[in-house]
């Protein structure tokens, strides 16, 4: 016969207290101030090494000269991500370690936060002896006295209070803890949102003329300087066509620029000096003006030999040059011309009278010079120079951040977090109406968060007023 016999288990080599104890002991670690200071501490080597050690996405040129001549040091230092500092798996790993360091004591924060706003009857104590309250004070109270009539007055002073005449507990802004909480919950999204914003980060600048579409192609953003990829993200996704560029000058002072464009739907923005255009977590900011006039050459028959639009960067005084069918032409722009003094100059800076000065030459040897109204024309060797148009063309700053929104929610909080713990900082009284040689008191001892000799005042004030009314009734 079978007899029933108990299956012995085999026990866990090492026994689940100890398991617990030591989560629980690695918890307090990761969550201590020593564990903080020492993330602070390597995170600031990192960045000291950063701006020691070439990165090669911000020194690209002293980069690739460092690597010409130490191959095998920055071989060396490439390997260890100590060339790309800022987003190396060391520094990104020590960021989060930092970040559930904070999220640890964040949580830890809540239980006590929580016991400081729940109130009971277990906080009324005796005002002579009830330790941590600083103020103590008595006051004599007339005979016939309603118990609930102190009570009712705290009330409406904004006190909470538990208890009656013979014992009671009354705070004022209980909920101030929670702005502890605000706070530091702010300084973790502040750190988490300038995170997302250095490793998403995009800058570049891009030059567009009027009536030139725009459809984020990372090879037409300008290569001095090259643009500053993401370390992890995508460029800016956009879609927008220059509708028109006006510059705004009155009396010879620049005010203002604006920069009309249609986006992809067809919605039209305006951007001005103080006034970006954002989409797409980007913003393309308006830096420089420029003129991008079309330039026809022909042919002693007449013929159209070749043409297109230039952007020229000539607009505050400097030369700026192209070439066209062959020959190479330099070039001069005056907003208001005239010649005064035998000398080329501007009488302001407004579009009154816009001259090109225009000098040609091939193989280096200087064919003509002359000048060019708008729409005017020069000739030169059996050829005809022609401008049809002059459009403006505008240098756009474009820098693309996922984590500004985040940064800014964690400033708001912060914000509310001070406010709020400063001006309604939390007072605390225990009372008692007793007699006192023969005398009916109100025994009362108060304490508050900060401001302590004001707090006593406004104690004072408070119990003397009330004092008075109940004498009144």
């Amino acid at each position: 016969m079978w007899k029933d016999e108990k299956i012995s288990r085999p026990s866990p080599l090492i026994p689940q207290h100890l398991i617990n104890s030591m989560i629980n002991k690695i918890i307090k670690y990761l969550s201590s101030l020593r564990f903080t200071i020492v993330l602070i501490c390597l995170l600031g080597l990192m960045f000291v090494i950063g701006l020691w050690v070439p990165q090669q996405s911000l020194l690209k040129t002293i980069y690739f000269e460092w690597q010409k001549k130490s191959p095998e040091l920055v071989a060396y230092l490439d390997l260890f991500g100590l060339t790309t500092i800022y987003t190396s798996p060391i520094t990104i790993t020590l960021w989060l370690l930092f970040f559930l360091n904070l999220s640890l004591v964040l949580w830890q924060r809540v239980p006590v936060v929580k016991s400081r706003i729940v109130i009971s009857e277990a906080k009324i104590l005796d005002p002579a002896t009830a330790g941590g309250y600083s103020f103590r004070s008595s006051y004599p109270l007339p005979e016939h006295l309603d118990d609930e009539t102190v009570l009712n007055l705290l009330r409406k002073n904004r006190y909470t209070v538990l208890g009656d005449a013979s014992g009671f507990y009354g705070v004022k802004n209980r909920l101030a803890p929670v702005a502890f909480m605000l706070f530091h919950l702010s300084f973790f999204l502040v750190l988490l949102g300038g995170l997302i914003s250095v490793y998403t980060e995009f800058i570049g600048y891009i030059e567009l003329a009027q009536g030139e579409l725009f459809q984020g192609e990372i090879e037409r953003y300008n290569n001095k300087p090259r643009p500053k990829l993401p370390a992890t993200g995508t460029i800016p996704n956009v879609s927008f066509t220059i509708r028109s560029i006006e510059p705004q000058v009155v009396r010879n002072t620049v005010t203002g620029i604006r920069v009309k464009l249609d986006d992809a739907d067809g919605k039209e923005h305006e951007v001005g000096i103080n006034t970006p255009y954002n989409t797409d977590n980007s913003s393309f900011v308006f830096k420089h003006l420029g003129v991008a006039p079309l330039f026809v050459l022909k042919d002693s028959s007449g013929n159209e030999v070749q043409g297109a639009f230039f952007k020229l960067d000539v607009v505050k005084g400097r030369p700026d040059s192209f070439k066209l069918g062959g020959f190479l032409f330099t070039t001069f722009f005056y907003t208001d011309y005239e010649f005064k003094d035998g000398k080329h100059t501007s009488k302001s800076m407004e579009f009154n009278n816009p001259v090109f000065v225009m000098a040609v030459e091939r193989d280096g040897k200087k064919l003509a010079e002359t000048t060019i109204p708008k729409n005017g024309s020069m000739e030169f060797a059996g050829y005809r120079l022609e401008m049809r148009e002059m459009p403006f063309w505008v240098r756009f700053y474009v820098v693309k951040q996922r984590g500004l929104s985040i940064l800014y929610a964690g400033f708001l909080l912060a914000t509310i977090g001070v406010i709020w713990r400063l001006l309604f900082y939390r007072r605390e009284i225990v009372g008692a109406i007793r007699e006192q040689n023969g005398v009916l008191c109100l025994v009362v001892a108060g304490r508050s968060e900060y401001y302590k000799s004001l707090a006593e005042d406004e104690f004072t004030k408070m119990f003397n007023e009330m004092v008075c009314k109940v004498d009144e009734r």
